[in-house]
């Protein structure tokens, strides 16, 4: 229930806040059986092909940051090593580097470059479970299927999945020798299939390893490409569907034209672009397979938004609402170092965006199963995590924009049904949506996570975390979320 406005002005650092909405749920004792479970590591890093070496060896704090997602999870991040520059690349056994190629400005992609054995080692010495990606655009079979064979000898116990080919639905506008015009549904799918079969018969796997989709384009397009439903029920025989073990879809928001962060973060937002996949998901579970978006993040093309706290906002409020759909899995990428807004990280720094995603971590580990309090439609959202069959975590997010001067409006969110005990929270936050993160740290302007900001240097938390306690009376509490935060609260 969300009630009509109410305004209530108190002061709280610098900025008027407004109690504008209250908001009040009921949260079951016990699972719902409409809740989705979850998986272990639900949050996984997608790495751009070809600076996958330089995130493991050149800059910091990436992996400092990701061995911190690892030590919440108990066990190594999920990674996947692909994206565009994956059809670009070819594999030379006899190549003593990691890769190799030649580009007129750093913050190029290339547009060929040659890999050799120690980028496997590189995986190896990572030591979690990956979906590497393989060349398929430049219709090279043969040293794509070696390079996978390479790749099995090599780190037999880090390959998690094998995706033939990123996002082959866009490969005639990139003119890639695979697409024959018009390139259509039933070409790609059945190119797809033809590429399985002979990944197939050199393989010949005991078990599941193809990932299969990784589609660039959520929605049906023109002409309309394959999806799910397309490569489940007419492209893949049996053969092929026995041989997935994964199906995987892309997304990012449409870029964003003429509208602005406060449009492009709210909850309702994400909760569109999202929904296309729910079929999806439904579709891949009735051929016993889980549905996971191999490669996401907010926009596909550089937008300054992109690196802000508002992002971290989307990044977290994704993450939450999707696995809700039952995808299991989300691999945040990271693109061409200090070039990609979206990004994580930057060669010496940690973004914004990384909060969003440390968060959903904090949140989602540990837990069996999610339920959504909310209907989706508004820009407050509420989820709650299960464990052991009864509520463990909840999850309160507002993302309306604050522009970090002037009435910062918030939501009040009551909760029913809660054990009479004191219940801890931390609160994600920073002074503005707009707020972005710096090389020379103030940790007064910087986003915070329990009042603490990550180091450059290393990753580690700086400051005091703090937590905040509220009493339950008569199974219920009220919680205040401003606007651009998120509360995470110890059930």
């Amino acid at each position: 229930m969300v009630n009509l406005p109410k305004y209530a002005g108190i002061v709280a650092g610098h900025s008027m806040i407004v109690n504008a909405v209250t908001i009040s749920y009921t949260v079951p004792s016990r699972v719902p059986v409409y809740a989705t479970p979850l998986d272990c590591t639900p949050v996984g890093i997608s790495w751009e092909f070809f600076m996958w070496p330089s995130y493991m060896t050149n800059i910091t704090p990436p992996m400092q940051c990701v061995s911190r997602i690892s030590d919440i999870y108990r066990k190594t991040t999920p990674i996947r090593v692909g994206g565009t520059t994956q059809d670009r690349a070819t594999y030379d056994p006899n190549f003593h580097g990691y890769i190799s190629y030649s580009v007129a400005n750093p913050l190029d992609a290339p547009n060929t470059l040659i890999y050799g054995p120690a980028f496997w080692d590189l995986i190896s010495a990572y030591g979690g479970g990956t979906m590497l990606g393989f060349n398929r655009g430049d219709d090279n079979r043969t040293n794509t299927y070696m390079a996978v064979q390479d790749a099995r000898t090599r780190i037999p116990n880090n390959l998690w999945g094998i995706e033939l080919g990123n996002e082959p639905d866009v490969y005639l506008m990139q003119d890639k020798p695979d697409a024959v015009s018009p390139w259509n549904a039933s070409q790609e799918g059945a190119d797809a299939a033809n590429w399985a079969q002979g990944f197939i018969n050199v393989w010949k796997p005991n078990s599941p390893i193809l990932t299969a989709g990784s589609y660039a384009v959520a929605i049906a397009d023109d002409p309309e490409w394959p999806n799910t439903d397309y490569l489940i029920h007419t492209a893949y025989n049996d053969t092929v569907k026995n041989a997935v073990k994964v199906y995987v879809g892309h997304l990012y928001a449409a870029p964003p034209g003429n509208t602005t962060l406060a449009m492009e973060m709210k909850h309702s937002k994400t909760v569109s672009d999202l929904a296309v996949f729910a079929d999806r998901v439904s579709t891949a579970a009735s051929a016993e397979r889980p549905f996971i978006l191999g490669e996401t993040n907010f926009h596909p093309f550089d937008v300054e938004m992109d690196s802000t706290f508002g992002a971290a906002m989307v990044t977290l409020d994704k993450t939450l609402h999707a696995v809700t759909l039952g995808i299991k899995r989300l691999f945040y990428h990271q693109g061409t170092i200090n070039q990609a807004m979206f990004n994580w990280w930057s060669s010496n720094q940690i973004n914004a965006p990384f909060y969003g995603g440390y968060f959903s971590v904090l949140a989602l580990s540990g837990g069996e199963s999610i339920i959504e309090l909310d209907s989706g439609d508004t820009s407050y959202a509420q989820y709650v995590i299960y464990s052991s069959g009864k509520p463990t975590k909840a999850v309160l997010v507002n993302t309306d924009y604050f522009s970090g001067s002037g009435l910062r409006s918030n939501c009040t969110v009551t909760l029913n049904g809660l054990p009479n005990r004191e219940v801890k929270a931390i609160r994600m936050t920073a002074p503005s949506s707009d707020t972005g993160t710096s090389l020379v740290q103030n940790g007064a302007n910087e986003p915070s996570i329990g009042g603490q900001y990550f180091s450059n240097t290393d990753c580690s938390s700086v400051g005091t975390l703090t937590h905040e306690t509220t009493d339950v009376f008569q199974g219920q509490a009220s919680f205040t979320v401003a606007a651009s935060e998120a509360l995470l609260l110890y059930l």
